[in-house]
């Protein structure tokens, strides 16, 4: 024990029940890095899936960036309606098959398993998988997808991270929090962190 932290027993008696919160949300590079992990998967099998497809210009093909986008363009264009859905929920898909397991089993992604960091309910448990799906993923993929306020809304939705209690607007839709799973606080034999 140091000096900064009292003595559980003598400040609150000899019940661990009534220590002072600890607190163990997860840092922001916890939540970074992870973020960073499951975009790149992402982005791996997206590549892969427009390699698939043929979207990928070869070097003799594309002599420049804009070159390569307006061939892209062509190739989105030419698409039936039926190949662009397709095109449209592949990367949910994709996310569903990376992370569904996952997140159903232990609340967490790829990326947040690897940083040692889940998502939780307020008071630390693991959130029912529907509901999590809904209100913390759909919600935000659903904002956006808005023409023009989109990538603001999700530029929002990040940015709510600096707010004291660290949870981003996805979080506070859903009722939950990221939190480290190495900072041990919960007294409830219930809880997902012992």
């Amino acid at each position: 024990m140091n000096d900064l932290q009292p003595d559980a027993n003598s400040a609150h008696g000899s019940n661990p029940n009534n220590r002072a919160p600890v607190e163990n949300t997860a840092s922001y590079d916890k939540r970074l890095a992870a973020f960073l992990l499951d975009s790149l998967m992402m982005g791996a099998l997206l590549a892969v899936m427009f390699e698939i497809l043929g979207w990928v210009p070869d070097e003799t093909q594309a002599v420049n960036m804009e070159t390569a986008i307006k061939m892209m363009i062509a190739k989105i264009e030419a698409l039936s309606s039926a190949q662009l859905w397709l095109v449209v929920l592949a990367p949910y898909g994709i996310f569903f098959m990376l992370h569904g397991y996952s997140l159903f089993l232990r609340g967490q992604t790829i990326g947040k398993r690897v940083m040692g960091i889940a998502i939780v309910t307020l008071d630390n448990q693991k959130p029912p998988f529907l509901p999590l799906i809904f209100n913390r993923y759909l919600t935000q993929w659903i904002l956006g997808m808005v023409p023009g306020l989109g990538p603001l809304l999700r530029v929002v939705d990040v940015l709510a991270i600096f707010r004291t209690d660290k949870r981003c607007v996805h979080d506070l839709i859903a009722k939950t929090k990221v939190i480290d799973l190495n900072v041990k606080v919960a007294v409830n034999p219930n809880s997902l962190i012992a």
